[in-house]
């Protein structure tokens, strides 16, 4: 009798089956993962391509911020702002004209205008807390748009900021305090009025403070001239009360950032013979000069920093708690102190443009000569020197 069921019973060729049926899956899954690394990978590539380009932008948008400065080396790669009043006045950083090759961007520089197509400046408050922005020029002058492209590969990626020069530090006299002050010794001169036309035509108080004219007082015969006491003979006595209040506090904290000479202590500190530029010299009572600018950071945490021993420099000293200049002292700008300054000690100290103090001033010169001598140029150029502030800064 034929068995029907037989065929069914025949397990010949099964495993081949199988086999084919495990290496179909095993093929599919290795596809899979093929295709989704080679996914991953084109990912990770268009993401570094990406980030490329954005970082190309960001240089651009540095560098066009360093060649906008006066005092930028090389200086034949300064970016003259030849018209600050022309609203159509634009410049470039391209492949031809870039201080590098390493990155690939293009940069275009224009005056910022409003909706009515005037020039904006960048203005201090006068207290030097906050600075606004209006159509009147201004010392430090006008607000610019940095366009920067960048690119690698096949990405390219567009950023813009809006950044501006410092305006100059407000300096209400030659000599500004917010604390009760002495000055004494026969060899202590205060000029708060520009000597020489290279200075200016400005003409301020030789001290001003923010409490009553009575707190500053003398021992000896220093002079202190200025616009009120014009003859600059010994004891003449030209101190102005009721300033208006500079927040110090925060004209240092707008400032810091752009210091290339930074400090941090956490105890007292004596620095001897610091030189952040040298001060050309012609009298002790006159303006010093000075081809370089420098902005110098101390942060001594609710410490002292004695500067001894010959420093010099040019540009902003920025100190964040107390100051004491102690032997010979030549500086061409400004000094910006949140606490205390004390001039001590032998030596010829000679400070060119403005000391600004939130605390008090104490002149004890034995043995030594010391003229702040105000001068509105050194003011000015420390700021214009610094890089530029960024405003604004979005992705494009």
């Amino acid at each position: 009798m034929k068995n029907y069921l037989k065929p069914l019973n025949n397990e010949s060729g099964m495993v081949l089956l199988l086999a084919m049926l495990i290496m179909s899956a095993l093929i599919l899954l290795g596809t899979t993962a093929v295709m989704e690394s080679q996914t991953d990978l084109r990912i990770s590539g268009n993401y570094k391509t990406s980030a490329i380009a954005f970082y190309a932008a960001e240089a651009g948008i540095e560098e066009a911020r360093a060649r906008l400065r006066l005092n930028f080396a090389p200086t034949a790669s300064i970016i003259v702002d030849s018209a600050p009043t022309d609203k159509d006045w634009t410049a470039s950083i391209t492949a031809a004209n870039s201080l590098q090759s390493a990155l690939s961007y293009t940069v275009n520089i224009k005056h910022k205008t409003n909706a009515s197509n005037q020039i904006l400046y960048c203005h201090s408050s006068g207290s030097g807390a906050t600075y606004t922005v209006n159509t009147t020029v201004s010392p430090a002058g006008p607000v610019y748009v940095l366009t920067s492209a960048g690119a690698s590969s096949a990405a390219g990626k567009t950023l813009e900021a809006m950044v501006t020069k410092f305006p100059p530090i407000p300096a209400p006299a030659a000599l500004y305090v917010e604390a009760a002050t002495s000055i004494q010794g026969t060899s202590t001169h205060i000029f708060g009025a520009d000597k020489t036309a290279a200075c200016g035509t400005s003409s301020l108080p030789g001290v001003a403070t923010t409490l009553s004219a009575g707190t500053i007082s003398k021992t000896g015969n220093p002079t202190v001239c200025g616009v009120n006491v014009t003859t600059c003979a010994m004891g003449d006595w030209d101190v102005v009360g009721g300033a208006t209040n500079l927040d110090v506090q925060q004209m240092i904290t707008n400032l810091k950032d752009s210091a290339n000479y930074s400090y941090n202590y956490t105890t007292n500190q004596t620095d001897t013979g610091m030189n952040w530029g040298t001060p050309v010299v012609t009298a002790q009572d006159d303006p010093s000069s000075c081809a370089v600018s420098n902005i110098v950071y101390y942060n001594m945490n609710g410490s002292d920093i004695k500067l001894s021993g010959g420093t010099s420099g040019c540009g902003i000293l920025i100190v964040n708690g107390d100051l004491e200049l102690n032997g010979g002292f030549n500086w061409y700008g400004m000094i910006l102190v949140s606490g205390s300054v004390t001039i001590a000690g032998g030596g010829n100290k000679n400070i060119t443009g403005s000391v600004v103090a939130g605390g008090s001033t104490e002149a004890d010169l034995v043995g030594g000569n010391t003229s702040i001598v105000y001068c509105s140029a050194a003011i000015d150029g420390a700021t214009q020197n610094a890089s530029l502030r960024v405003l604004s800064w979005t992705e494009k």
